[in-house]
Order: structure tokens, then C-alpha cells, then sequence
């Protein structure tokens, strides 16, 4: 099986799940703790790499919380120094989005959000239901497979097209609470 993390940017190439994605997660968030300091209030693995037995693009989703966006222009300097790209493509007013590797082998996706945010707490959300839920993982399997089939070389669409899925899970697990 390969494990190697990374991918080219915008193609859509689901791996099986593989151990080695859970080790490179952890050997991210040492080295943003160290780099980021302080400014890192809490670092989650997220997106399908965080879950055992889901096909995935093998890039590694990180979720960062800090107190407050603002501290982006202090970030930021760091980040790039240390190889990750700021992606204004993938931020908005909730989260900013950096990447790393070459357009040829992005290896992570870096999620930066406030803690607390609507961000931080639905992909948290997410991720510790399908943790939890064996039949979801092969309906999200199963979905992310024909979606990928469909538009290997659309990103755009192929994460368009689980949005629906990810609303449902989120929605019934916050009516359950």
C-alpha cells in the first residue's frame, strides 16, 4: 500500500487509510507548537486522514485555534519561513487556509480558526462522529468514491459535492445535544 502523504494541487486521488497519516499529523503538531508558541491554543487532526478506515486524499487536514485572527500577521511570517503558503483562495472571516508542499505533492492543509469558532466546533464535530460511526464511514466512503470517479481533476466540485453530507451529520449530532 502506498503511504505516502501528498498530492497534486487540485487533483482528486482517494488512498485507503493508512497508520503512516495519523504519525505525520503528529509529527506536524510538534513542529507548529514549537514554531508557533503560544500563538497555537490547540492543534486537531481533521478532514478523512483523521479517521480509521476512510478513504482519503492523502494530505493531512490540520485545524489551529487561536485566540483571534488578528494574530494572522504575526503568524504568517513564520508559517511561509517554515514552508507553508497562505492561500487567500481558501480564507475567509472565519478561518485562513495555508498549505504546504509544491503544487506538485501538497502533504497539509492548514486550518486556522478562532477557538470556540462555528469552524473549529463543526469539524471537530464531524470528525468525532464518523470516529464513532462505522456505517457513516462507508456511506461518506461510498459517496466521496463516486464523487471522485466524477471529478478527479475538479476539486472544487468533489468538495462541493459532500457539503450536504457534512451539513446532515453536523446538523443531527446538534439536535441531539
Amino acid at each position: 500500500m502506498d503511504n505516502k502523504i501528498g498530492l497534486k494541487r487540485g487533483a482528486v486521488v482517494l488512498k485507503q487509510h493508512h497508520q503512516e497519516w495519523a504519525r505525520a499529523f503528529e509529527v506536524e503538531k510538534e513542529f507548529l507548537q514549537n514554531l508557533l508558541g503560544s500563538f497555537a491554543l490547540e492543534i486537531e487532526h481533521i478532514g478523512s486522514t483523521a479517521v480509521q478506515g476512510l478513504a482519503a486524499k492523502p494530505i493531512i487536514d490540520i485545524l489551529l485555534a487561536v485566540k483571534s485572527l488578528a494574530y494572522i500577521s504575526d503568524i504568517r511570517p513564520l508559517l511561509e519561513r517554515a514552508g507553508y503558503e497562505y492561500r487567500k483562495n481558501g480564507s475567509d472571516g472565519a478561518q485562513v487556509l495555508f498549505v504546504k508542499g509544491p503544487e506538485e505533492q501538497r502533504t497539509h492543509y492548514l486550518h486556522i480558526t478562532e477557538v470556540g469558532s462555528s469552524v473549529w466546533e463543526n469539524d471537530i464535530v464531524f470528525r468525532n462522529y464518523l470516529r464513532t460511526h462505522p456505517k457513516s464511514i462507508e456511506e461518506y466512503t461510498k459517496l466521496k468514491e463516486n464523487l471522485a470517479s466524477q471529478y478527479a481533476d475538479k476539486r472544487e466540485q468533489y468538495t462541493a459535492g459532500k457539503k450536504d453530507f457534512i451539513k446532515k451529520i453536523i446538523d443531527e449530532v446538534r439536535r441531539r445535544n
